[in-house]
């Protein structure tokens, strides 16, 4: 660890080596991801279960007991695991960050005192500080979903599979436009980001010289002048953010649209199929019960597709710089 800063020059090499440092937790936090949507497909099938046998198939029966105290069961199993996913990332992340810390000040100590004095301490302190909290965006979130977006998906589409195999091909073929498209919007936003990323640590640089020489500036009577050059870089400072979020943005609509008619394409496909509009293949078995099921399920599915696009354009597209 004494080396690190010195030893690997490129950001997604530190990654990789401090990520080797947390795997133990990791993975396990990727095993509770897995087991929670394994959960989640058994509570929508009690669901359905519920809804099928108590209010469709025979109104009027009570519900079964068993059954309703298998959800709840369920539904607690999946709160545990889902905090306990989120418990061994986040002790992950703080390991990681405090490590990479030590490594950051350690590299600072071996480097001559004329470099650091060519810095900012603005621009050294948003290293220490900005940087570094932005790794936690990596193993608390992107890391554990590098693995869940496909294991997950994967256990929902063999669920999909297994009642309607006709569905399960509908919700294949329709699944890799979204992480495309998502894929596309993040590196736009991930250029836009290395774009700025040196003005911005020379605007936080600035605002720190300035609360730094704040006696000298009253001396000078040009406090006025002052306060309307930092007005104006924190403008440009909020340019250069919106820009970039603009772009981040739009991840959200492109979720939405390709999801929406992907939701849509299946929904159609069932509802068809239960008025007898189509009757080949699997259609022909189609049931409120399996409708209703698998038409729960497709949500979950976009929305596990859709979740490492979306940590693409998070704060740790900004860790290539981190060690120059």
């Amino acid at each position: 660890m004494a080396a690190m800063a010195a030893e690997f020059a490129s950001g997604p090499e530190l990654l990789r080596f401090i990520s080797r440092q947390q795997q133990s937790r990791l993975r396990l936090a990727v095993a509770c991801g897995a087991l929670a949507t394994a959960g989640l497909v058994g509570q929508w099938y009690l669901l359905c279960t519920l809804l099928y046998q108590g209010l469709l198939a025979t109104p009027g029966v009570s519900v079964s007991p068993v059954i309703l105290a298998a959800l709840v069961a369920v539904i607690l199993l999946r709160l545990v695991l889902l905090r306990a996913q989120e418990l061994l990332a986040s002790n992950a992340s703080a390991a990681g960050r405090q490590a990479l810390r030590r490594a950051l000040l350690q590299s600072w100590q071996h480097r001559p005192v004329y470099q650091l004095a060519q810095q900012s301490p603005g621009a050294l302190a948003s290293q220490w500080l900005e940087d570094v909290d932005a790794f936690d965006g990596y193993l608390a979130r992107y890391w554990p979903q590098q693995y869940l977006t496909v294991l997950a998906p994967l256990l929902i589409l063999l669920a999909v599979f297994y009642t309607d195999w006709l569905a399960g091909l509908l919700l294949l073929c329709s699944a890799p436009l979204i992480p495309l498209f998502m894929a596309l919007v993040g590196m736009g936003a991930e250029q836009l980001n290395q774009r700025h990323f040196l003005l911005r640590q020379r605007l936080a640089g600035h605002f720190l010289d300035r609360i730094r020489q704040l006696a000298t500036i009253k001396r000078l009577q040009a406090v006025a002048a002052s306060r309307a050059e930092v007005a104006s870089r924190s403008d440009q400072y909020r340019q250069v953010v919106m820009r970039t979020l603009k772009v981040a943005f739009l991840s959200s609509a492109v979720l939405e649209f390709f999801s929406s008619v992907a939701i849509a394409s299946v929904a159609l496909y069932i509802g068809f199929g239960l008025l007898g509009a189509i009757n080949w293949g699997p259609a022909a078995g189609l049931t409120l019960f399996s409708g209703l099921f698998i038409l729960l399920l497709a949500p979950e599915f976009f929305s596990r597709c859709a979740v490492l696009p979306s940590f693409t354009m998070t704060k740790q597209q900004r860790w290539p710089r981190l060690t120059s």
